[in-house]
């Protein structure tokens, strides 16, 4: 008679593939809902006649099946949105922070007084305000870390910047056509930001693409 125990089932094993299984199913179902979010984003971003630049996951893949297995074609995203109504980015702030491009050109910017529907672009590296008489706070800009280049155009009622002395990684910083701006001030961000390009009055703010 055989008296040695049986062999227990391979329960740990199974374990181990039920948790791999559950963290797959969680990262595709994750995936989509980001997708899903991405996509419905730039939909109501293009009803609100935005102007936009981004990526397309799907069509890369088609185009190219590699294209699955690299980064970029995931987390590149939106790279650039243009409004020609400042408004329009309060009211939808919470569309632009979905979309969280790399770049924003704003170009009528009358009515807005402050920057505060820019809150939560982390990713935002390049800005251009024109056409902003009404633009007197421009505090927002220190909690965008990735920005490089910042261009003010006619925003006439800027007179402070001292905000704007914290972004040390800044490589361009323009005011053309910002005449409420005085020497000093500009002279003291200069100073404040010594390998920061710092111009006033003398440069033409390049524009994103336009329609």
């Amino acid at each position: 008679m055989n008296t040695e125990p049986a062999t227990p089932p391979p329960r740990r094993k199974w374990h181990l593939q039920r948790w791999l299984l559950l963290l797959a199913i969680s990262l595709l179902a994750y995936a989509g809902w980001t997708q899903y979010a991405y996509y419905s984003a730039i939909k109501e971003a293009e009803a609100l006649s935005w102007q936009l630049t981004y990526t397309d996951p799907a069509k890369m893949i088609w185009q190219n099946w590699k294209a699955a297995f690299e980064k970029d074609t995931w987390l590149d995203g939106v790279t650039g949105v243009a409004t020609w109504t400042g408004t329009q980015l309060e009211q939808h702030q919470d569309i632009l922070q979905r979309l969280n491009p790399k770049s924003l050109g704003i170009y009528k910017a009358t009515n807005v007084r402050d920057l505060s529907g820019l809150k939560g672009l982390t990713r935002l590296n390049t800005l251009v305000v024109m056409n902003g008489p009404d633009l007197t706070n421009v505090d927002m800009l220190q909690n965008l870390p990735a920005l490089k280049h910042v261009y003010f155009s006619e925003c006439t009622a800027l007179t402070n910047v001292d905000a704007l002395k914290t972004l040390t990684t800044l490589h361009v910083l323009d005011f053309y056509g910002s005449h409420g701006l005085t020497k000093e001030s500009i002279e003291a961000l200069s100073a404040a930001l010594p390998n920061t390009r710092v111009l006033d009055n003398i440069t033409l703010i390049p524009e994103l693409q336009k329609p």
